[in-house]
């Protein structure tokens, strides 16, 4: 794609720009397609994921977190190819050996590495093709995913007008056409309640809140958020899940709190861990089994 090519965002269309690990540190408000994941997890900006880091833990755990190395066989990763851009899969994902045992393996992760593709297992590769053609037999999700208005993994950055803070996200699925966003979670149990639970303890509701509200500052329609729960092994049962508004509005308000919290360590450049001092802790009345729980005892 030359420079001169064109991407939409609201209603303005700002120039492609290939951006790498430098050109990144400049990156202009907007939606932007084909930034590579770790370019865009390397740039700048506050994600979901940081300030779920926060609220989760501390200011610095987000602030001083060791970098991830990426590896060239990340079996969720090449799922994700194989359901949202299938006709990419082949062309980005190697199939390997049996194991990754022995020189075999070393021999294939070096032509992954030099080539820039993603090396499975031959037992991962099959699979990562029936978990593509499970999902693409619903023929809802089919309709979803395969369509000239879908945009896989775009990356979206915005000011965020209390903090002024710049902010990022980066969808698996948006339809500019419906404004329907979907995200694929990949899970042990697509089941009903433990999904639910998964929600709660992973922040996939303050997730559809960050990237609703970040495409809508960009002045993108975002009228539906829907997640589909794979799980991880044979027969790759999933399910298909919205989030009742009273869920995502508690997340809505985790984000904006641990937003206003990342300015302040910002503007400031310090980054607290834990509460200093002693602090006496406090329990609920289930964990007390041999002596009676204390009246009022409510942690």
């Amino acid at each position: 794609m030359s420079d001169a090519d064109t991407t939409e965002t609201g209603t303005d269309m700002i120039p492609y720009k290939p951006y790498d690990a430098e050109t990144i540190k400049n990156v202009s408000p907007g939606i932007h397609p084909m930034i590579e994941n770790e370019v865009y997890h390397g740039g700048p900006g506050i994600s979901k994921s940081g300030l779920w880091t926060i609220h989760n833990q501390t200011p610095a755990h987000y602030r001083y977190a060791e970098p991830t190395e990426k590896t060239h066989f990340s079996v969720g990763e090449a799922i994700h190819l194989a359901v949202l851009q299938p006709e990419e899969f082949e062309k980005k994902v190697m199939k390997g050996p049996k194991d990754r045992r022995g020189n075999n393996w070393k021999d294939f992760l070096a032509e992954a590495e030099n080539t820039g593709r993603l090396l499975l297992t031959e037992g991962d590769f099959e699979a990562a093709l029936e978990v593509r053609d499970v999902v693409h037999a619903d023929a809802f999700l089919n309709g979803l995913i395969v369509s000239p208005h879908s945009q896989v993994e775009h990356s979206a950055f915005w000011i965020d007008e209390e903090s002024d803070m710049l902010c990022k996200c980066r969808p698996d699925l948006y339809r500019s056409d419906l404004g329907i966003m979907l995200d694929l979670k990949s899970t042990i149990d697509a089941g009903f309640d433990p999904f639910a639970r998964s929600v709660v303890n992973y922040g996939y509701h303050a997730q559809e809140a960050w990237y609703s509200d970040g495409y809508r500052a960009l002045g993108q329609n975002v009228e539906g958020f829907v997640f589909l729960a794979l799980e991880k092994t044979k027969p790759f049962c999933h399910a298909i899940y919205e989030l009742p508004p009273s869920i995502v509005e508690e997340g809505r308000v985790i984000m904006s709190r641990a937003l206003t919290t990342y300015a302040q360590c910002k503007s400031v450049d310090r980054w607290p861990g834990h509460r200093a001092g002693v602090t006496e802790l406090k329990f609920k009345p289930w964990a007390y089994t041999a002596t009676p729980a204390p009246v009022g005892e409510d942690a």
